[in-house]
Order: C-alpha cells, then structure tokens, then sequence
C-alpha cells in the first residue's frame, strides 16, 4: 500500500526510483583522550588542516558543473581554517577534551555565535557549520566517504549536506528528499544547479523509507510517494517522458528572443558568477547579464587586485556576450562578507551595516579602482558585450550622486568619456522602494533585487526555514510596491529589471512582465522556461492577472491567478 508524505517544493522536476538512505553514523565524541593534550591538538590541526584543503578542491573541482554554487565549498573551507575555532578546539583540550570533543565544542559554540549575529548570510547556515564538523570528526575517526549509490536512486537523508549533495554522481541521482531542510537550503540551492528534482521537510520520511523502496518525487507539489502503486507509477512516468519531452522543446528556443505571445519584447537575462556561467548562459540562449557578481575578485585575494587583473575578467565576460547589455554590480561586500586587506570594526548586525555601496563610498580608493577597471575592460576594436554598470544596496538619492562623482573621478583618471554608459542602482531597500520618484532622474535604469528587498520589507531571513514562507513577491502589497517602483522608473525614461532568484519562477515573471518590468535576470538554466511560459501568454492577460493579484487576500491567492494566466 503506498503512502503520500508531504515537504516543500525545492527544485523541479519527478522522478521514480529506488530509495538510496544516508544515514548518519555518530562519533563518540565522549571517548577519552587517545595522547597528550599536545598529541591531540596536533590531530585536530592535522583533521581541520584536511578538510580546509578538502573542501578548497572540491570547490574547484565542481566549479565547472555547479558555476557560482560552488562557492559554497569556499565558504565551508574558511570555516574549517579559521583560526577562532581552532582557538576553541585548543583550549578545550587544555581543559581535558579528547581531539572530537573538542572539535564539537568548539564548533557548536561558533554556530551558537552566527546564528546570534544578525548576519542574513551566516545566522541560517547552521547546516553548513554541522557539515564541516562532520567531516572533522570523520577524519579524526579514520572513517571513510559514505557510499554513493551504483544505480539511480532518490537519495534520501535527514539533512543532505552541501558536501554530500556535490559528491554523490551526478547521474545516478533521480531526485532528493530530506526530512529537514528548506527551498533556501544549500543542498536545494545545489539540486536545482543541477537540475535534481528534490523535496525538502517531509514529515515522517525516516520513519516510512528504507534502503531500496520505491519511491515517486515530485518537486513541484512537494510530495514523495512511498511503494507507489501501479497507476501512480505509470503516471509518473508519464510525467518523466512529458518532462524530457519538455527539455527538448526548451532547447529548440535557445536562439528565440524572450517576449510574450504577441510581440512585447522581455530581456531574459543571466546572473553571472564566473567564466562558466557566461558559457551557461549562452548555452541556454540568454540575451546578456542583468547581474555579474563581481566581489569574488576581492574576497579571494589576500591583497586588493590592481586595476588590470580585474579588467583582464571584465574584459572576458564582455567578451562572452557580445551584442548584449551586461550590467557588473560594483562589489558587494561588507562585515557580512569581509575583505582580507580592508580592516573594519565588528559590527553587531552586518546586515544592516557598512555594506555594497556603502563601504565603497566609505572606502574611495577602492570603489574608484573598480570603476576604472570596468572603464579600461571596454575595447572598441573588439566584439563585446555593452557595459552597464550598477550600485548595489542603495538607500538614498545622495549616494546616488556620490557614487556617480566617483565614476567621473575614474573616467578622468582612464581618460574616457563615460558619458554613453548605463548607470543604475539596485532596489534592494525598502527605502530605495520608497523613494523610487527621486532616484529615478538620477539614474538610467533600477534593477530589483528580490531576495534583499522582500527580507527586509518582512523582517525575515529568507534562509531560515522557519521563516522561509513568509517573504513572497507576489504579495499583494509587495506587488502593488513594485507598480510604483516601475512607474517612477518609466516615467523618467528609465528601464527596470529584476535579478533576484524570483525571476526564474515563471509565476513571478509573469507578474513582473504585467507590471511592466523590461528585463528579467536569472540562473542560466532557467531561461529556457522562463522564455517558454512567456512566449504562451499576451501581455494584456498578464497585465490584467496582475491587477486581479494586487487585489487578492494573499500571496497564496495572488499567485494562483498568475499561474492561471500562463495556462497553468
């Protein structure tokens, strides 16, 4: 008899296999001693040392399929270096501790000190922390890396980890369901990089799955089928042909231009990360970059890189999407994401502190130099992207203005004219919302950034799964903000794009195009189904679906009527 468990939808997609059941071995972290209190320090600098250098490789090692995701493997591998924690770990054996002992104190004490601290990258990732402690105490163990599967299984955990998402084979993975976890967790984040179908927070799926159990997963409603029957399974593999069928139809679109049923042209645009994800995004048939992340040219550097090396990346992007706009946000850095060369005061809540634009007003020299690196990128004796550029987390008109001297001082120091490049701001702010009307005559173009702008208008880190459901964008309210914000935009002639994760969620999309929204930024891999939904729909539908959502009870509400317009 098959049993339906119910999670959360977190990344597209069925899928029908066997069960393969990771499940965590503990380490008696209780047990005495094995040496000296120098002996054990030793074998936890030695284990941490391991996983630091570990984690760096895979980080690079996977850089090619995961893109910008891979990141996260950086971020793990700081956390096993730091030396706070080895710190800890060492002053604990000095009290008695064993090496594991140790080790977990140690690192559930910092996990304790980050979900205190206001950080909206670091206070949710009490995931990743675990991870890397995991790893420690396995080599301190002597324990080898889990099995992988040898066929194609769903994958099923309590918690799958981002390590151990990015280490099981690609191919052998038909979908994932945790019994904890969230849409924002990293090992979502990294399935749907990878195109995994997976359902995160299934209640009681422990409890009903054993090793080899068949298994139907659909990432879209959020259910996992336990031992389906044989009309559920045969309509579930129905769905995996449609599905595949689908990807091929997809495919055919790549050199399409995004619109809508009748014409009204979109932009759908990629985010870029690095190298690879502007091959993705010319696989997948982008029309250039709302987005190219550029603070890892500093966050990777023990010193800040000259004016020519980080040109020498501009210059390759611009080159990767030639004929296109390719908008580079200015760093984004801060206390949430430190440099190594500029030395800052601890801040109690990072997110709410000297960060994005703010820190590159506050730190002249270094905003000026990026300016001048993304001027000198531009060749015109070459084949090139059109460059825009773009200040992130601005809160008010006078930063505008500062921030636009401070590209004159670089275009004086470069000698160009920079008077013919697009400058625009992100509206990640609620302020920024706010004051839409002034910044608009100040700039040529807003590009909304959902994930920021709906943490703060709700007070809620996206990435804490309590809390996780109650930013939407298709909230009545957040709906009828951004009208305005676009209102100001296109009133004083100036375009509006949104690069939040949001607008590769076709309903989404369908309301920032029925509110006039120009261009959407998104993960190279959804721009073919982004593209699709739109190009099935006129614009009056989506422009009346809109209106009908900005008038709905809720966003639940709201974003059944968008679905409903693009057919769904």
């Amino acid at each position: 008899m098959s049993t339906t468990l119910q999670g959360r939808a977190s990344s597209p997609g069925v899928a029908v296999a066997g069960a393969f059941v990771i499940r965590r071995v503990e380490v008696d972290t209780e047990a005495a001693a094995a040496g000296t209190p120098e002996e054990e320090k030793q074998r936890a600098d030695a284990a941490l040392e391991q996983v630091e250098a570990t984690l760096t490789e895979l980080a690079e090692s996977k850089r090619e399929m995961l893109g910008d995701e891979a990141d996260i493997f950086l971020a793990h591998a700081d956390f096993a270096g730091d030396p706070e924690i080895a710190d800890m770990v060492h002053d604990a054996i000095d009290e008695g501790s064993s090496a594991p002992t140790a080790v977990t104190a140690a690192f559930d004490s910092f996990r304790a000190l980050l979900e205190k601290s206001g950080d909206e990258y670091l206070a949710g990732r009490a995931t990743d922390i675990d991870d890397v402690r995991d790893q420690v105490l396995d080599v301190l163990a002597g324990r080898q890396d889990a099995p992988v599967p040898t066929e194609p299984s769903v994958v099923v955990a309590h918690e799958l980890t981002p390590s151990q998402t990015a280490r099981l084979p690609r191919e052998l993975i038909a979908g994932v369901a945790c019994a904890a976890g969230s849409p924002t967790s990293h090992a979502a984040i990294l399935s749907r990089s990878l195109g995994i179908p997976a359902v995160m927070g299934v209640t009681g799926l422990l409890a009903h799955v054993e090793d080899g159990v068949t298994l139907a997963l659909d990432g879209e409603a959020g259910t996992v089928v336990v031992a389906p029957d044989d009309d559920q399974r045969s309509a579930f593999e129905q769905r995996i042909t449609e599905q595949e069928e689908r990807r091929e139809r997809l495919s055919a679109l790549r050199d399409e231009p995004g619109a809508t049923a009748d014409g009204h042209r979109v932009e759908l645009a990629a985010n870029i990360g690095g190298l690879e994800d502007v091959e993705a995004a010319d696989e997948h048939g982008a029309e250039g970059s709302g987005l190219v992340r550029t603070e890892f040219l500093f966050q990777e550097s023990a010193e800040e890189p000259s004016i020519e090396e980080q040109a020498a990346f501009y210059r390759k992007v611009l080159a990767g999407l030639p004929g296109h706009r390719v908008v580079f946000r200015t760093m984004d850095v801060g206390a949430d994401k430190p440099l190594p060369f500029v030395v800052r005061d601890p801040e109690e809540n990072p997110a709410l502190g000297v960060r994005g634009i703010r820190l590159g007003l506050l730190q002249l020299d270094l905003l000026v130099n990026q300016l001048r690196a993304l001027l000198r990128s531009r060749d015109p004796d070459a084949e090139q992207g059109t460059l825009a550029v773009m200040f992130p987390l601005v809160s008010a008109p006078d930063e505008v203005r500062r921030a636009r001297e401070a590209f004159a001082v670089a275009a004086d120091a470069e000698g160009i004219d920079h008077s013919n490049i697009e400058v625009g701001v992100m509206i990640e702010v609620p302020a920024a919302a706010l004051s839409a009307r002034r910044l608009a005559p100040l700039v040529d173009f807003f590009s909304v950034g959902t994930n920021d702008l709906l943490q703060y208008l709700f007070a809620a880190d996206r990435l804490l799964a309590d809390v996780a459901d109650l930013p939407d964008v298709c909230d009545p309210d957040v709906l009828r903000l951004l009208g305005t914000v676009v209102e100001a935009a296109h009133e004083h002639g100036a375009w509006v794009g949104v690069c939040g994760e949001s607008a590769a969620d076709p309903a989404s999309a369908a309301a920032y195009v029925g509110l006039g929204i120009d261009e959407l930024s998104m993960t190279p891999a959804s721009v073919p189904q982004v593209k699709d939904a739109l190009r099935r729909v006129e614009l009056e539908t989506l422009q009346a679906a809109v209106r009908t959502a900005q008038d709905a009870e809720d966003a639940t509400t709201a974003r059944k009527v968008l679905r409903e317009a693009l057919g769904g």
